[in-house]
């Protein structure tokens, strides 16, 4: 597999030409370069000047978040997760106001979310609570107490599906839908960001019983959709990227593409691909495409939500696409933030 060595022509590539987020985001999580250095200090002032990260900002409006949506497009958490992505500092005021209106107004992240989100995290499911808790770990704020508490629910959730055998022991049919029984608990994708994003659960045990519930999750693949049931409302849990843990990767559209890299740079900074066999052969075929590009990520996939910016979709940090040489930044970016990520094992 080629080290962080063998990809110095990308690298310094890239940090010669990429976008300014990614030049950021090389030096600190490839390179490990701290943030105060003066280069990353330099390449601050050029990422707030991006447009996306302006229009961000710009969602906090004059009465800083208090009147925002929360769970949607242009909402709370996307701000944060976008300000985050681009590599804009943690302790950038526009993040730090986001924090601070969701501890003094709790019942803000039901904003876009509703009655749904309520309902998700009364059965385990991980909704509303859990969502907030991945937007205060993305800029590192994992000490706050509904961190640790949804933390626990993460665990629990993928301990739960570690001891399942099929889908059929989960599920039943509900007005001709798929739904999960009483008393399941299922992973989203949420529980995976909130894991991949925080240090404080990593111990041997919990990456073995993390370890146990990914497995289990990549022998279940393809996973179907499958609703949440509570009475007669039948509702969908945060399942984006979360249905095919073991794809074809010859055969993936650029939709799957997308999800791929969202998932597996998640899994992979959680530090588990390395020990599940599956995961690691997804990885030598990415090192393989790699070494066929002579250390660049050079197949044209392309699709819509590497470009959209939501609270799901978005990807790429390059302005757009229209240059082949800025997919070729975006995606070998993301191949070496999978490959070399910077996370704590046990």
């Amino acid at each position: 597999m080629m080290t962080v060595n063998e990809h110095q022509e990308a690298i310094a590539d890239l940090l010669k030409n990429a976008c300014p987020s990614i030049q950021c985001r090389v030096r600190i999580e490839i390179l490990g370069q701290p943030d105060t250095d003066n280069q990353v200090e330099d390449l601050q002032n050029r990422i707030l000047q991006d447009n996306l990260v302006k229009e961000a900002i710009g969602w906090q409006g004059s009465d800083e978040w208090e009147n925002s949506q929360f769970h949607s497009n242009n909402g709370i958490e996307s701000g944060v997760r976008i300000l985050c992505e681009k590599g804009v500092r943690r302790d950038h005021p526009t993040i730090k106001r986001a924090l601070n209106v969701l501890k003094k107004q709790p019942d803000i992240i039901y904003r876009g979310i509703g009655k749904p989100g309520k309902i998700l995290d009364e059965l385990g499911f991980g909704g509303a609570q859990m969502i907030k808790a991945v937007v205060f770990a993305y800029p590192g704020a994992e000490h706050e107490s509904c961190v640790k508490e949804q933390i626990k629910i993460a665990l629990e959730g993928l301990e739960f599906i570690g001891c399942i055998e099929s889908v059929d022991q989960l599920t039943e049919t509900y007005k001709n839908k798929l739904v999960f029984k009483p008393t399941v608990m299922w992973p989203g994708i949420y529980h995976l960001r909130l894991l991949a994003h925080t240090r404080q659960w990593r111990t041997p045990e919990n990456y073995q019983l993390v370890m146990k519930g990914v497995k289990k999750l990549v022998e279940l693949s393809p996973i179907p959709s499958i609703h949440v049931r509570k009475q007669s409302q039948l509702i969908a849990p945060a399942s984006f990227a979360m249905q095919d843990f073991n794809p074809n990767m010859e055969k993936m559209s650029g939709a799957m593409w997308m999800e791929w890299f969202h998932r597996m740079e998640l899994l992979s900074r959680i530090g588990i691909v390395s020990s599940i066999g599956e995961l690691q052969r997804q990885l030598t075929r990415l090192d393989e495409m790699l070494k066929q590009g002579s250390g660049w990520f050079m197949e044209k996939i392309s699709h819509s939500s590497f470009m959209n910016w939501g609270t799901y979709t978005g990807l790429s940090l390059e302005k757009d696409w229209r240059s082949s040489k800025r997919r070729m930044y975006d995606l070998t970016f993301r191949s070496l933030i999978i490959k070399h990520p910077c996370h704590e094992t046990a």
